[in-house]
């Protein structure tokens, strides 16, 4: 959403509060009736906000300050618009029902621009403008002649010279990535081509899987629409002669508020058809290097601990990830024991085994994994699961790279920014930098 169609939307709302809680002639007690109408509204609020945020925890992450206090405006607007339907003529309560309608959307609005979930209207209508993927010819070539799942090439950065035919950016696309060994039913996928990928001869090149977070809303595009990874990738591919990673970016949900958890379950097979389907799909359909020391997982939010999960429990397939505000392993709402039963079937050996930091226990020693774990500076949830998942990820024999994004909690201002840096160290850990 634009920033003038904000102002405009704030600005109405204002005029028409001020003309509701005008004070009608000959209404001494009016301003007394307002003020208390607005301060009792302002405190159910603030109630409202503590119970279902702090308490209830029913979106998963604390109220912010943006929501506490747009919240308690717009209560204490309706407050305010309830003294005037009820004391005041009828042309005043039609105004009063509009100031409602408005100024709530205009909380709406606040919100939405604090968490930056929803940037335009087609991504709060769940509507994707992202176009199938036209795969170049080129890579099809390269791949019915072998050129898929090379040996990595950790030296592509300082030996790659860009071609005369290198467009300037890269390309994203959508496509279908069946659930054939997991019979998982996931959503298009998107995928981005970075240019290197896009010239008559393209070199093999390495993959990062990003998975986007869980919960209203949530898609792969939101990794595109809120977490602006084309732009970030596009301006990995300009500081590095058209190299960037082929990002592959699936549907790890089947829809927004289911969460499998990246586990194999009663939810869905989640794990299979990332650790199974998708790799297949990406090395029979690209020109890419083969999966381990050349590929990544990444994520925010339940895509950051399916990062970790993953990264911990394949590193033949991940010796790289990047967990940006990620819990410390799969959870449901409702705890461990809601967990176990609806997640895990009952059984709690299998949900004490899927925790990350057991299995990277287990494991332990990574011969050659490494982690970027990223957390919003003001993020009281997530960010005392940082230094504990990055400990344990360290003590595993991990390289360990931690990144606090100062004045940002659990939103996207904080996946856009920390996908970025992670995605920065991983491009140098894949090898596409001159370093």
């Amino acid at each position: 959403m634009s920033a003038g169609t904000l102002t405009a939307v704030y600005a109405v709302a204002g005029a028409l509060v001020v003309s509701t809680v005008r004070r009608p002639r000959g209404a001494r007690t009016w301003w007394r009736w307002v003020a208390a109408a607005a301060a009792l509204g302002a405190c159910l609020g603030a109630l409202l906000t503590w119970w279902l945020g702090d308490v209830e925890d029913v979106l998963d992450v604390p109220p912010t300050w943006v929501d506490r206090l747009w919240v308690g405006a717009l209560l204490a607007v309706v407050g305010a618009a309830v003294v005037a339907v009820v004391r005041g003529g009828a042309g005043r309560r039609v105004l009063a029902a509009s100031t409602i309608v408005v100024t709530a959307l205009a909380t709406g609005l606040a919100i939405d621009r604090d968490s930056g979930l929803f940037p335009t209207v087609g991504a709060l209508l769940g509507v994707s403008d992202v176009s199938p993927l036209v795969v170049p010819a080129a890579q099809a070539a390269a791949v019915r002649a072998g050129r898929t799942s090379t040996p990595a090439a950790p030296d592509l950065g300082r030996t790659w010279r860009a071609p005369a035919d290198l467009p300037s950016r890269g390309r994203l696309g959508s496509v279908a990535i069946p659930g054939t060994a997991s019979h998982f039913d996931a959503r298009d996928a998107l995928v981005y081509l970075p240019p290197a990928a896009l010239v008559t001869d393209p070199p093999p090149l390495p993959v990062d899987v990003v998975l986007s977070g869980q919960g209203p809303g949530a898609a792969p595009e939101n990794l595109v629409d809120a977490g602006r990874m084309v732009e970030t990738l596009d301006a990995l591919a300009r500081m590095h002669h058209g190299l960037a990673p082929i990002v592959v970016m699936p549907d790890q949900l089947e829809r927004p508020t289911n969460n499998p958890m990246c586990v194999d379950g009663p939810l869905g097979h989640s794990e299979t058809y990332l650790t199974v389907d998708v790799p297949r799909w990406i090395t029979s359909h690209l020109s890419v290097q083969a999966p381990g020391r050349a590929w990544a997982v990444s994520g925010f939010s339940e895509g950051g601990t399916c990062s970790l999960q993953l990264a911990a429990g394949h590193p033949e397939l991940f010796a790289s990830f990047v967990d940006v505000s990620g819990q410390r392993g799969p959870l449901l709402d409702g705890g461990a024991r809601a967990t176990v039963e609806r997640g895990f079937a009952g059984d709690r050996a299998a949900y004490d085994a899927a925790q990350p930091l057991a299995v990277l226990a287990a494991r332990a020693p990574y011969a050659d994994s490494a982690g970027f774990f990223a957390v919003g500076g003001t993020d009281s949830r997530y960010g005392p699961v940082m230094p504990v998942v990055a400990a344990a990820a360290r003590a595993a024999g991990m390289d360990v790279t931690r990144h606090v994004v100062p004045g940002s909690g659990h939103d996207w201002s904080t996946a856009s920014r920390g996908l970025g840096a992670g995605t920065a160290w991983a491009a140098a850990r894949l090898g596409l930098t001159t370093r």
